[in-house]
């Protein structure tokens, strides 16, 4: 019988000063380690929140670095939710003013293994004090879909917004994903309203595992994050999920009850329309 494989989704309240960023991280992923997980994910923008993202951008390199000794001295897999990247994947230079918003996945002694740059971008209208977000301004989409083996899981890379769109979903399933990460940044109210469904929806949809990790608390005057991180299991039940203050989430995603869920459920299967194709800029 299969072992349950631990894994951590970190939950913070970042800010502008990605010093004081980084010593929250570091603290909560080592509570992650001590707890026994094996794969940590950083919410989206857990490095820097708001401010310049293209003069954060210019750090990629020393962030990604960071990543990757934070894994090794830990002994343990990381996603780091996103880190604002000057560069695309090709090597050519993003047009200022924007940068790409990127997830980078380490494996356990350190070594960088995926990135995924975040395909679908929040321009929306939303009830709350900031009112519009419009991140079409900040950042250019990416282009590609991304599994990586990370802890023994073929995790499907995903940040924040995607978590809205099924079809991404569906393609990281037919990749073989048997855990869907979802570092996030979800509003206070879009949150109340959708968080839960979305990752529970996505779970029973793909018979995945889905992990979301996201952003707590209030980061200014003007912007609130909904927090409630939560692993959610193919057959739509919530594991284990946090209220709205910072913490690392623990919990174990158990392959056999997977597969098993799986077999009695065969949705994918008995899909009628695949998502073929790459996504376009």
């Amino acid at each position: 019988m299969t072992q349950p494989i631990s894994v951590a989704a970190i939950q913070m309240t970042s800010g502008q000063q990605l010093s004081g960023n980084l010593e929250a991280a570091s603290v909560l992923l080592e509570q992650a380690a001590n707890g026994g997980a094996q794969l940590a994910v950083l919410p989206e923008n857990f490095a820097v929140y708001g401010g310049d993202y293209r003069a954060t951008a210019g750090q990629f390199e020393q962030l990604k670095g960071w990543l990757c000794e934070q894994a090794s001295r830990l002994n343990m897999a990381i996603i780091g939710g996103s880190v604002p990247a000057i560069r695309r994947p090709d090597g050519s230079e993003v047009a200022a003013p924007r940068v790409r918003t990127r997830a980078l996945a380490v494996s356990a002694d350190g070594q960088c293994l995926a990135a995924y740059d975040k395909l679908h971008l929040f321009d929306a209208q939303v009830n709350d004090a900031q009112g519009r977000y419009c991140e079409s301004d900040v950042f250019e989409p990416g282009t590609e879909v991304v599994t990586v083996p990370l802890a023994g899981l073929t995790v499907g890379l995903a940040i924040c917004y995607d978590l809205r769109f099924p079809s991404l979903a569906q393609r990281l399933a037919q990749a073989g994903a048997d855990l869907i990460v979802y570092p996030s940044a979800f509003t206070a109210v879009t949150g109340a309203a959708h968080w839960s469904l979305l990752l529970r929806a996505t779970a029973v949809q793909t018979g995945c595992y889905v992990l979301g990790a996201n952003q707590c608390g209030q980061h200014g005057p003007r912007r609130a994050s909904y927090g409630h991180s939560m692993l959610v299991n193919p057959w739509g039940e919530v594991v284990a999920s946090l209220e709205n203050a910072p913490a690392a989430l623990v919990a174990g995603l158990d392959l056999a009850t997977m597969n098993e869920l799986r077999q009695r459920m065969p949705v994918q299967t008995h899909q009628r329309f695949h998502i073929e194709g790459p996504y376009e800029r």
